[in-house]
């Protein structure tokens, strides 16, 4: 069993020793961090949280009884794969559990629709993870020790092996695994993701093939094995990518007769809305299955029978029943928390982090709360595209955007020690500088270029580039066009932390002559709408921990990659920076030497400071609330790691005891097709 002892210092800032890391020289050194609370753990070995392996004899949730007896389902153990994922014992802090039950998560997203291998989200909040089961897995990586961190685990894929120069990659699927509608897993499923989604530049994919491995091919060898082949010499970190929530297969059976490839009637559009957010349920190879969506109230999940992973007792899991998505607010998740009327939450929102802490630490308290290192940080995204622009005005800004200078006048007028207590009353705020979050394992103060508050270089910086107020209202007007210098800044509408962030920063850049309108997108519209580079300026939350996590949401790997700054139809005019950036990507993921890797990062993370490549606001901790009824929820579950805590949690293993059970709303049914 993992040991947990309690430990008094500063939130986690990142490991890097002089052995690894070069010092960078920088103009003004970032403020000393303050500190929180946090845990350390004594930490387990790779292979003792789960294997692979046949057992002698195997048991299920016992109101599937009945429907095997009334033939509606096949025998359990025809159900599992040849040689079932099986979870030890010992890594469990309370065991094995007790079948059934309800387990409540509280969200603010919107399912967008259930075809991920389009890039569609099902509204966040864990229902993605629920769902979505991918070749390798990351989240539970927390609990390994430093010497087994040699990349992902397994998980669809069960184990994976080189060849002598690293350009090939062979994989082994699990065998036997099966879809919630008792459809056989198996390559044709990695096939179709990869080569009719990755590959094709019509879809959105949430990886693109010339970010992953440089342009890999796909090469299918039998049932459950394939192999990818690289360009070029890769290391073990290129596994990372298959992870959530790049590297998930979907259901081919269902899929490939609504793709234009193998359909010449259908379109594209037609498609993505392949599986919509109300056509429930549908074929997934999660623990749970969606079963009943009723738009902004709840989503419903139930078991899936043919789920692939058990306990050592031979116990087919989840041990949970249904699985419930309340579709409210982010604000609300954390509330209905700590009123113990819901039982998770990514305490996420600043808002509620001081009476949060003061409730769970009421004994009577439904809830415990374990605060985690800064992993939250918000930026400014500008758009650099200027050769996609679509009028001359947009074109004046954006290439206004592409001057360093202008970046570092904007950098210099924001207060982060007041947008910082703007989000929440005391020490949990930390100004950031773009790039890697200090709760990264590769961030280094000391490789962060800071710019501090002062709005008298801002306007200095801004008058040397020719902007002035010509016309006496208050504004800055472009040199150019003559036009005042507006920014259209979006956010998120239902994420009230970005909200009270654009209000400061608004406030912060009117005094320096710059207006901000501020312009408020749904969740379901913003992934597009980002994605297709269809905006000026962006204020968000965004999470970059490690190079090969949302590498194209934060590193220019390919033509689509950021959105920040797409490539035309002329190709990317690219900033002077951003070509090293690329190549320290790839030599980051062709080597396994940490030394190396962390030398690398560190060249990044000073790259990205020293060129304002996204604007930093601040950053925050996160703390994990999880209902005290639920068990095996292991304490110090950080909320972002290597994965987000509803994956880091293994939610497939949580259960509540009998007597404190709630009811299921839809007791006793399955999903049926």
């Amino acid at each position: 069993m993992t040991h947990v002892k309690p430990l008094l210092g500063s939130l986690l800032a990142g490991v890097c020793g002089a052995a690894l890391c070069a010092t960078a020289v920088v103009a003004d050194a970032m403020p000393p961090e303050k500190s929180l609370s946090g845990v350390q753990y004594e930490l387990i070995g790779r292979d003792d949280i789960y294997s692979y392996k046949a057992l002698d004899s195997y048991q299920q949730a016992p109101f599937l009884d009945a429907l095997v007896a009334a033939g509606k389902l096949p025998p359990v153990k025809d159900r599992l794969p040849k040689e079932p994922v099986v979870f030890k014992t010992g890594a469990m802090v309370d065991g094995i559990g007790e079948y059934g039950g309800v387990f409540r998560h509280v969200i603010g997203g919107r399912p967008e629709g259930f075809n991920w291998l389009a890039g569609q989200h099902q509204g966040w909040g864990g229902i993605n993870m629920a769902v979505q089961e991918c070749l390798v897995r990351q989240g539970p990586r927390w609990q390994v020790k430093a010497e087994e961190q040699t990349g992902p685990l397994p998980n669809l894929a069960k184990s994976w092996e080189w060849n002598a120069d690293m350009t090939e990659l062979t994989m082994h699927l699990i065998e036997g695994a099966k879809w919630s509608d008792g459809d056989a897993f198996d390559t044709a499923d990695v096939a179709f993701w990869f080569n009719d989604n990755v590959e094709d530049e019509n879809i959105a994919s949430r990886i693109t093939a010339g970010s992953f491995g440089g342009g890999a091919a796909l090469e299918v060898i039998d049932d459950y094995t394939f192999k990818f082949v690289f360009p070029s010499a890769q290391s073990n970190t290129v596994i990372e990518g298959l992870a959530y929530i790049q590297g998930c297969p979907g259901p081919s059976h269902l899929l490939k007769d609504k793709h234009p490839k193998y359909n010449s009637s259908a379109r594209y559009d037609d498609y993505l809305n392949a599986m919509p957010s109300d056509a429930v349920p549908m074929p997934v190879l999660g623990a749970w299955v969606p079963v009943e969506h009723k738009p902004d109230e709840i989503v419903i999940l139930r078991r899936n029978p043919y789920y692939w992973k058990v306990d050592e007792a031979g116990n087919q899991l989840p041990y949970i029943n249904e699985m419930h998505f309340k579709l409210t607010t982010w604000d609300d998740r954390t509330t209905q928390a700590v009123a113990g009327t819901g039982d998770f939450s990514n305490m996420e929102n600043p808002g509620n982090f001081v009476e949060a802490l003061k409730q769970s630490q009421d004994p009577n308290a439904p809830v415990s709360a374990k605060f985690g290192p800064r992993t939250l940080a918000w930026r400014i995204e500008l758009n650099y595209a200027a050769n996609m622009a679509s009028t001359e005005y947009d074109k004046e800004l954006r290439n206004l955007f592409r001057n360093l200078d202008f970046r570092k006048a904007l950098s210099h007028a924001i207060d982060r020690d007041a947008v910082g207590q703007a989000l929440a009353r005391g020490p949990f705020a930390y100004p950031y500088m773009g790039g890697f979050a200090s709760g990264s394992p590769y961030y280094k103060a000391e490789a962060t270029f800071f710019t501090p508050f002062d709005q008298a270089s801002s306007k200095e910086i801004l008058a040397g580039l020719g902007l002035a107020d010509t016309d006496g209202n208050g504004v800055l007007n472009l040199p150019g066009t003559g036009e005042d210098l507006v920014i259209d800044m979006t956010y998120k509408a239902q994420r009230n932390d970005d909200r009270k962030q654009i209000d400061a920063v608004t406030s912060q850049l009117a005094e320096i002559g710059i207006r901000v309108l501020p312009k408020s997108v749904d969740e379901t519209s913003f992934d597009p709408m980002r994605n297709s580079g269809d905006f000026t300026a962006i204020l968000q939350r965004a999470n970059f921990i490690l190079p090969t996590r949302e590498t194209c949401g934060n590193l220019p790997v390919s033509d689509i990659c950021p959105a920040f700054h797409l490539a035309g139809a002329e190709g990317r005019d690219m900033l002077p920076f951003e070509a090293e950036l690329g190549e320290l990507v790839t030599k980051f993921t062709s080597t396994d030497d940490a030394a190396l890797q962390a030398g690398y990062a560190d060249r990044m993370q000073t790259l990205l400071s020293e060129n304002i490549y996204n604007v930093g606001l601040v950053q925050v901790p996160a703390a994990l609330l999880v209902n005290k009824r639920v068990k095996n929820a292991h304490p110090g579950t950080p909320v972002f790691m290597y994965e987000w805590a509803e994956d880091s949690v293994i939610r497939e293993r949580l259960w509540v005891p009998a007597d404190q059970q709630i009811g299921e709303l839809l007791q006793g049914t399955v999903a049926e097709y």
